[in-house]
């Protein structure tokens, strides 16, 4: 697991070498026995992870000390000022982004269809709306997710992303089909949305590409496990 500390604050990029962590297919029971065993969680004595239900749109939920550990909210993004609150998403292609700053984080999963509808920028948004927090007082972490050497598209998805900001196509090449840098659009949408280049970082590698490292839902051609991506604000 790739781990990242500022401060108060620890991000975790897990790698398929850490397992299958794809909690919301298993039983509480299980969940907890995994994360726990985790050294990042032992070392941190983290509580449970809190997650959603991803369905590849832009909603960014807010988890709130009455919102339940294991939710079924429909979301691609989570947000939080509560200290020692874990939040994260699941991937294995899809790019996870970690966001934060002093008073709060967020964990979103953009893959192509969120990224379309610029979650990026809605989880910045979200800072502003919920905590009166500035983009230019937060920092961003893109996590592993298929590269442009590996994500191909149709033209209806290149037209797709066109229509919705003619600025996107720079983040395609052709190559008998479309290959889109999911991860230099993320960055890019960041960028705009007013997050400053110097607090953007990079755990960059291509999930398809890295067979031993990472999971990769269209290497293998099912789901067969999948990544967690977490970030959590301490107390102390």
């Amino acid at each position: 697991m790739k781990i990242f500390e500022d401060q108060k604050m620890i991000a975790g990029f897990s790698e398929a070498f850490d397992g299958d962590l794809s909690f919301y297919n298993m039983p509480s029971e299980r969940v907890a026995e995994i994360w726990q065993n985790l050294p990042v969680v032992k070392e941190n004595a983290m509580a449970w992870p809190t997650y959603g239900h991803q369905v590849h749109q832009d909603r960014v939920f807010q988890v709130t000390e009455a919102t339940p550990l294991f939710l079924t909210e429909k979301t691609d993004g989570l947000i939080t000022n509560l200290a020692d609150r874990p939040i994260g998403v699941f991937s294995a292609d899809c790019l996870p982004l970690l966001i934060w700053c002093d008073r709060a984080v967020a964990a979103v999963h953009a893959g192509w269809r969120s990224a379309c509808m610029n979650i990026a920028t809605r989880a910045v948004e979200r800072f502003s709306e919920l905590f009166q927090v500035e983009p230019a007082g937060l920092k961003a972490i893109i996590g592993p997710c298929i590269g442009q050497c590996c994500l191909e598209m149709g033209d209806e998805v290149y037209h797709q992303f066109v229509e919705a900001d003619p600025v996107w196509q720079k983040f395609f090449k052709k190559n008998g089909k479309w290959h889109l840098d999911l991860r230099g659009l993320n960055r890019w949408q960041l960028l705009q949305a007013g997050v400053p280049e110097a607090g953007i970082n990079d755990f960059d590698h291509c999930t398809y590409c890295s067979e031993k490292q990472f999971f990769s839902f269209r290497r293998q051609r099912q789901r067969n496990g999948s990544m967690f991506s977490f970030i959590v604000r301490k107390s102390r």
